[in-house]
């Protein structure tokens, strides 16, 4: 199965493609100051022409769709759903913090990834073997550690990692377990992980494969929306 993976929800924009487990190409550039719905679509075209693909191709398109920035979400999931719609394929949307711990995992080792929520607040989870443990709304890095300290075992591993890893520093809180910063080239979402995540998920059965369906996971209102609401 070709799968186009996709990511614009946080620094980086990140494009691949992958047949079944393996890795045909992948190109990903990250600056925070990334205009996504500019940058991404040259991408994918620079990428489908290396590796002498077209658009019909694809059976299965993949993108991480939050939590994250709301603009670059918003950019990754309208450019996904008119291409699976074009091409007549499935569309999955994956966790971008599953995506995020999905690169930085280690053997024996949890992952804890976080993007910035502002204010203090990150989104976050932590990861056992691939699995969340808990949810994933923006909250303060005090609050994040009450929750997840409990699920951790004494002398367990957790790796740290993504673009709210500053705040975490920041904070710098007498911690309950050991905890241990990812590489920089781990800090950002690879487009491979959302789309093996999204192959597994397909041979599992457990997506929606429906484009129309795809929909977007902040985690929390846009502040359009909170307005509104106010």
């Amino acid at each position: 199965m070709i799968i186009l993976g996709v990511d614009t929800s946080g620094y980086s924009v990140s494009v691949a493609l992958t047949s079944d487990r393996e890795l045909l190409g992948e190109y990903t550039v990250l600056s925070k100051d990334l205009r996504n719905a500019v940058t991404l679509q040259p991408l994918i075209d620079s990428l489908m022409a290396s590796c002498r693909m077209k658009l019909k191709d694809v059976e299965l398109f993949a993108v991480a769709n939050g939590p994250g920035s709301f603009t670059g979400i918003r950019s990754g999931l309208v450019t996904v759903k008119a291409m699976a719609y074009a091409a007549g394929s499935m569309a999955i949307g994956i966790s971008s913090l599953r995506a995020l711990a999905r690169v930085a995992q280690e053997q024996d080792a949890l992952v804890l990834p976080m993007f910035d929520a502002r204010g203090g607040r990150v989104y976050a989870s932590l990861y056992r073997d691939g699995k969340a443990c808990c949810s994933d709304e923006p909250r303060t890095i005090e609050a994040l550690v009450r929750q997840v300290a409990p699920m951790i075992e004494e002398g367990e591993r957790v790796i740290v990692t993504g673009n709210g890893l500053p705040v975490f520093e920041k904070e710098n809180i007498n911690l309950p377990f050991i905890t241990e910063s990812a590489p920089a080239e781990r800090q950002i979402i690879r487009a491979s992980a959302v789309a093996q995540l999204a192959f597994e998920d397909w041979e599992l059965g457990v997506a929606e494969t429906d484009p129309f369906k795809l929909d977007a996971h902040y985690a929390i209102a846009p502040s359009a929306e909170r307005q509104k609401q106010a």
